[in-house]
This record gives C-alpha cells, structure tokens and sequence, in this order.
C-alpha cells in the first residue's frame, strides 16, 4: 500500500506539471563517453555540449545533480530524470541535473553484480570530478544519491578535496577548501560501508569540501540489511541502515552531518522512487540542502 500511495503521488507530480513552462534540465550520461543533453520545450532530450552548460550556469542558481543506483538502463535514466526534474521544479529557482552511469545488471549473480555496480560507480566518478571542476568558483552544488549513487558522489569529492589538500601542502596555504564552492550532499538508502568517512579513511576527505551532509536512515531496509554479506559476515554495514561512523572524524566536521528516520516513509522497500519521495516529503531539509534555503521558518 505504500509503495502505491508513493506511485500515486509521483504521477500526480508528473501530470499536473506537464503543460508548465521550459525549465531548466540537464541530462549527463557517462556509460560510453561524457554525454550532455538539456530539457527542450518539448520535454524531449537534447544532445547539447558541456561548454554550453558552464557558459550558462549562474552560479548563484542552485545546480541539483541527482543520481540513481544499481541497475538502471539509459532509457530508463532519460525518463526519470524528466519525472524527477518535473518533480523538483516547484521547490525554488535552480538548475536541475540527472547524472546517470553505467550501472547496468550484468549476469555474473546478484552478489558479483552488485560488487562490480560498487566498483564502476568508483571508477566512473573521474567524470563528476572533472565536470565539478569546470564549474565557476562560487558556484552552489547539491549532490543527491540514491544506494550505489552515493559511492559515484562520494569518491568524485574525494578526489577533488585530496587535489585541494596536496595543492595546499606545496603552495603553503592552511585553507582546506581552497574555493567557495558550496557542496551540500545527501544520501538516500546509501549503500555504502559506514566506516569510511573517518581519517585516512576511503572518504576522509570528502566533509573537508562538504558544507553539509544530510544522510536518510531506513532501518527496515531489506536490500541494506543484506549489504554486508557482500564481503561476508562481520564486515561493515550501510550508511543508509546504520549511519555513519563518526568516531573517527574530526569533531569540526561531525557537526555537518545530520541524520532523519525515514522509516515511516518508506518501510520495507529500497527503490529510487521511495526514496526520492521520502526526501521530498521532508520539505524543510529538501529546501536547505537541495537549494541552498537557510530559512528554516519555511
């Protein structure tokens, strides 16, 4: 019933928003080569290039990337990155971005599927390093992922807060950042190991450059509860279930992370439209962390 309610509300979304006008939407693409595509008036796809998307970025104009996890198609990404961005648009002025990646189902067995899903999100988030970098320096960017899609977010920051901190160490400088980039991230179902976010960690760099952390906890999450059997008993649980370990992160940034039960909302599922959802119905957080609103009396 829930997960109805959860369908009926998303169609509601789409349809009521089809006859509104042009926004702003983009579409990125990487499972062959870096691909960029912008929202027509028609609500259809259009091959468009990454010079063009920086030319006309306003950087004060939230950028609101959102990725998907495991097995999903590029048709399948093409449309949901229509619904979600029609779903997104009533919340406030910004530029919505869908990054999609090659995260395909293979036939090696679910267990070796969903490790090579972990891997090839590792490896493809070069191209979310390198399009974050061509962004203006002042630019406001949210980083939205759903279960694999955190790890793609995370290793592309941690890449790119690792090059700030080394450049820093040979010019000298004490800034960490470096930039006034702002990067708000949030994690949906996060299938991603909760002990790797302390120092000397996969991810201990990334609350460096990070100026909040928003992370969404179901403990009925099926596909989450069998996440550690993925490297075999005893090893680390998900974000998405557990939260993150924060014993070994330095307290400056501890207090950039903020948990939310989103339990009532979802229950026993874990898909990319519930989980969606569940963030949106939390209007608030949506606000502050999606576009940047600080007003939290909206």
């Amino acid at each position: 019933m829930r997960k109805l309610i959860f369908i009926l509300t998303f169609c509601y979304f789409v349809m009521t928003n089809l006859s509104a006008s042009a926004f702003d939407a983009w579409f990125v693409d990487t499972r062959r080569k870096f691909e960029i595509k912008q929202l027509d008036n028609n609500c259809k796809w259009r091959t468009s290039a990454l010079d063009i998307f920086v030319q006309s970025h306003n950087p004060e104009k939230p950028l609101v990337i959102v990725t998907h996890g495991y097995k999903m198609t590029y048709p399948e990404a093409k449309q949901f990155g229509i619904n979600f961005s029609k779903l997104t648009r009533n919340f406030g002025e910004h530029r919505f971005l869908f990054w999609s990646w090659d995260s395909e189902k293979e036939s090696c067995g679910i267990k070796s599927d969903t490790i090579n899903a972990g891997k090839k999100a590792d490896s493809e988030s070069k191209y979310l390093t390198d399009f974050l970098k061509q962004l203006k320096p002042e630019s406001k960017v949210s980083l939205i992922g759903f279960s694999y899609g955190t790890r793609l977010i995370s290793s592309a920051l941690q890449q790119l807060a690792t090059e700030q901190i080394t450049s820093n160490k040979i010019s000298g400088e004490n800034n960490v950042t470096g930039t006034t980039k702002k990067f708000r991230v949030v994690f949906l179902s996060a299938a991603i190991d909760q002990d790797q976010f302390g120092q000397n960690k996969k991810y201990g760099n990334l609350l460096s450059i990070t100026d909040k952390l928003l992370v969404n906890i179901n403990t009925a999450d099926p596909a989450l509860f069998l996440y550690p059997l993925l490297k075999g008993i005893g090893s680390p649980r998900a974000v998405g279930r557990n939260g993150i370990c924060t014993s070994e992160i330095q307290k400056e940034h501890v207090s950039k992370i903020k948990f939310i039960n989103v339990r009532p909302e979802i229950g026993i599922d874990h898909t990319f439209i519930s989980s969606f959802h569940a963030f949106l119905i939390h209007r608030r957080e949506f606000k502050e962390y999606a576009l940047f609103d600080d007003n939290i009396n909206k």
